[in-house]
């Protein structure tokens, strides 16, 4: 059980509250995009390196990734693919811009089709706002702000939401592990530096989890992507994690 007052809550939203996981992780929403775009590139240039990319090596371009970003997943792709070299993302690669720009347009349609919420996730940020959170809840997302603006407007989340508590890719230099998402998050909620630690952060990411807790946020880890144990045994664990937001409700001890 939580054992302190709740005094806010910043949400992560692709595999927190956004289902980018269907089916398996290698079918995620953002992996398909990301591989379909790829490909595509691939054809338009002639290079079968490209159109030959599996779903596993899409997948674990992005899973081995520094940083939280697209171009940071794209960039991996293209230096496994030896069309890139070197450890620092190269911003101004025609091929890297290529398959980013692409890539969003891709996922802009398939979040409108096929975007739907982690089982619970809606009605469990409803319970807090009924249970005092109301003006204190915040998104601290390296996703694309459209993107997340498409998901809180098809899930009814958008008016717990304002623009002023929205942080996402567009508000940062620093992607996560970096803790400055979160910090801007937190300081959209108006409260006291010493009420950073009765703030819960919810994420399922390693490099997310790393940069609440460098915030000094409280991590509330979801297994979507992650299983309990391998988040729990991390170098730097979240505070607690669950399954699922019905686990969540019961631990936050919610009453609607």
């Amino acid at each position: 059980m939580i054992n302190f007052k709740v005094k806010g809550a910043i949400f992560d939203v692709d595999d927190t509250l956004l289902n980018n996981i269907p089916d398996t992780p290698e079918q995620g929403l953002h992996e398909r995009s990301r591989l379909a775009a790829v490909q595509e590139v691939g054809r338009r240039r002639g290079l079968q390196i490209l159109c030959d990319l599996s779903p596993k090596a899409n997948l674990d371009a992005f899973l081995n990734a520094p940083v939280h970003t697209l171009e940071a997943a794209v960039w991996n792709i293209l230096v496994m693919s030896k069309l890139a070299t070197g450890d620092v993302i190269d911003h101004k690669n025609p091929l890297l811009q290529e398959i980013t720009t692409l890539k969003n347009s891709f996922h802009k349609t398939l979040l409108l089709n096929e975007g739907e919420e982690v089982p619970g996730a809606t009605d469990f940020v409803s319970l807090l706002a009924q249970n005092g959170l109301n003006d204190k809840l915040a998104i601290a997302s390296t996703a694309l702000r459209q993107d997340v603006d498409i998901f809180l407007d098809k899930t009814g989340l958008k008016p717990l939401f304002p623009d002023s508590r929205i942080k996402t890719k567009e508000s940062i230099t620093h992607p996560k592990p970096n803790p400055e998402v979160f910090n801007l998050a937190f300081t959209s909620l108006g409260l006291a530096e010493s009420d950073r630690a009765a703030v819960c952060a919810f994420e399922d990411d390693p490099r997310g989890i790393m940069a609440a807790r460098a915030a000094g946020l409280y991590a509330c880890a979801i297994t979507t992507r992650y299983p309990r144990e391998e988040l729990l045994s991390l170098a730097v664990p979240p505070h607690i994690a669950a399954d699922s937001y019905d686990e969540f409700t019961k631990l936050f001890q919610l009453a609607s």
